[in-house]
């Protein structure tokens, strides 16, 4: 499978991921959702890790970045369960889903990626689209 498809599944996945985040919340409190939702990525890690093995060396600076993401990850998981509670997921699940402006920016800053003219166009329609979301 290539980059595109897994991409498109991702995508796919993650549209029907968000409404039915907005679905169980009329049913169940942010943590309950929060709760529930690790319980199923913790039993599809055990299945990964049956299947495939992996090696994981705690010693690499590549463990410690997995790390700081799965608590970034379940803090930014943790504030869409109470946005999409809270919210109308019409506005929450696009505007988080802005998260690769902040990728693009960091990554200029901290990787000394370039961003180009059109990236830069790119962010400046992602600022744009949070304002537009926003309005209510």
């Amino acid at each position: 499978m290539n980059w595109l498809v897994s991409s498109l599944i991702a995508m796919v996945c993650w549209g029907i991921w968000g409404l039915l985040m907005k679905l169980a919340s009329k049913y169940f409190s942010w943590n309950q959702i929060f709760i529930v939702t690790s319980i199923v990525t913790v039993m599809a890690s055990l299945t990964v890790f049956v299947f495939f093995r992996p090696v994981i060396n705690v010693h690499s600076p590549g463990f410690s970045y997995a790390l700081l993401a799965g608590l970034v990850g379940s803090v930014a998981l943790v504030a869409f369960n109470y946005a999409i509670e809270a919210g109308k997921s019409i506005i929450v699940v696009p505007l988080s889903a802005l998260y690769p402006v902040v990728t693009i920016i960091l990554s200029f800053l901290v990787l000394h990626e370039e961003i180009s003219l059109l990236k830069a166009v790119g962010i400046a329609l992602g600022l744009a689209a949070i304002l537009l979301v926003s309005i209510d």
